[in-house]
């Protein structure tokens, strides 16, 4: 093995320091929800891990505006709604127009919010601002592609039900969901009627509004306490800035890892806010990101080695990753011993900056070590919860995404002519 080779190698001392570092964030930042000083504070805390590994002079601060509690905090008003539209049935079904025209508003705006991370409501909420923080490592040769390495630093409010019953998150969501269809069809159900001078009869108005009780947790589907955000997403950032340093130590030893490919790593804010930084770093680098072959690793969600896998379908399957970078990222991973596969982000499960990459035609795709199937919540579940500190991240699955991440980013540098 070269001088390169053992340079670029992952040891015990790498992982235990993006544990070190993770832990470090959490214990000072705590509260790092979009918009919040405590996320300030963070992002310049990574910023200054970044400038220990990058080229000088590369790293920054993107600032820029979001409204993140538009994204979550309108749940319990559209909970209301449906209340105060089934109550309209109840009362004054010949007025069922109106309950048509609230509940189709419902349905759009929880598909718009919920589904597809829209930011239809951004007019109604407080603007805050935000920080991405990136840097790059500068090849030997011309650059001829670029491999981004990324993460979000921010946290999540605690999500309610996963904190206390995650075995019937699913069921609860899913029932809820439902009744909201049902209240829509029946509303419009009961418009149609009114042309014939038919009113809705009110025992189905009366069931609706017993079937709200699925309805009605929604309401609480967020609190105001934030998750401490270790395995979402510290130790993802924590990684990036461990591959940076793996390169950046080779160049400031006059060395050169890389022949004709320049690394980018990012720490992307709000994430957890809609992937609003992700999206505000691909508009701010369109050009650069557009006019350089770009490929790009995203790292969210790692706890457990058993779970590792990639997408190639994000944003609660509405979108359409890279199953090319997917699966040459599986191929890496069982080549190192590691079980690996190409998963998918079912719907309800969310998403991943990945998405956003994505949706701009960018080869991308996300590493997690987690299942994102709602079935698989239960006891003893950590994500978007109070105990999601580094405790209940394992090891091998950092050690897995290392040595994963740096051998990918080799092998495609390699084969550059």
């Amino acid at each position: 093995m070269g001088e390169t080779g053992k340079a670029t190698e992952i040891t015990d001392a790498q992982v235990k320091h993006a544990f070190a570092f993770t832990d470090e964030v959490v214990e000072n930042y705590p509260g790092r929800v979009a918009g919040s000083e405590a996320v300030r504070q963070a992002g310049l805390r990574v910023k200054e891990e970044f400038e220990k590994y990058c080229d000088a002079g590369t790293v920054k601060v993107d600032q820029f505006d979001i409204h993140p509690w538009s994204f979550l905090k309108y749940i319990p008003g559209l909970v209301v709604l449906y209340f105060a539209c089934i109550a309209l049935l109840c009362f004054a079904p010949a007025l069922a127009w109106i309950s048509l025209t609230g509940m189709a508003l419902g349905l759009f705006v929880f598909y718009g919010q919920f589904v597809r991370y829209w930011h239809l409501l951004d007019p109604l909420f407080p603007r805050r601002q935000a920080y991405n923080v990136y840097g790059s490592i500068e090849p030997s040769g011309e650059v001829k592609q670029q491999i981004v390495v990324s993460a979000h630093h921010d946290a999540a409010y605690v999500f309610h039900l996963l904190d206390k019953v995650p075995k019937y998150y699913a069921p609860l969501i899913n029932g809820g969901i439902l009744c909201l269809v049902l209240g829509f069809l029946v509303s419009l159900a009961a418009t149609v009627l009114t042309v014939f001078n038919i009113l809705l009869p009110q025992w189905i108005a009366v069931v609706l509004m017993a079937g709200g009780v699925v309805v009605l947790p929604m309401a609480f589907f967020t609190t105001g306490q934030v998750v401490p955000g270790a395995g979402d997403n510290m130790i993802a950032v924590a990684i990036a800035a461990e591959i940076a340093g793996l390169f950046g130590n080779i160049k400031k030893t006059g060395g050169n890892a890389l022949k004709h490919t320049r690394l980018i790593i990012a720490s992307f804010d709000a994430e957890e806010a809609g992937l609003r930084g992700a999206r505000a770093f691909i508009r701010e680098h369109r050009e650069q990101l557009m006019n350089t072959k770009t490929y790009v690793l995203n790292i969210d969600t790692l706890y457990k080695l058993k779970a590792l896998s990639f997408l190639d379908n994000d944003l609660n399957s509405t979108v359409k990753l890279s199953h090319r970078l997917a699966q040459d990222c599986v191929d890496i991973a069982r080549d190192l011993g590691y079980p690996s596969t190409i998963s998918a982000m079912t719907f309800g499960g969310g998403s991943t900056d990945a998405a956003a990459f994505g949706q701009a035609g960018i080869e991308a795709t996300n590493l997690c070590a987690m299942s994102f199937d709602v079935k698989d919540y239960d006891q003893g579940w950590v994500y978007h919860t109070r105990n999601d500190v580094s405790k209940y991240i394992e090891p091998e699955a950092v050690e897995a995404a290392l040595k994963i991440i740096r051998e990918y980013v080799l092998k495609k540098d390699a084969v550059v002519s």
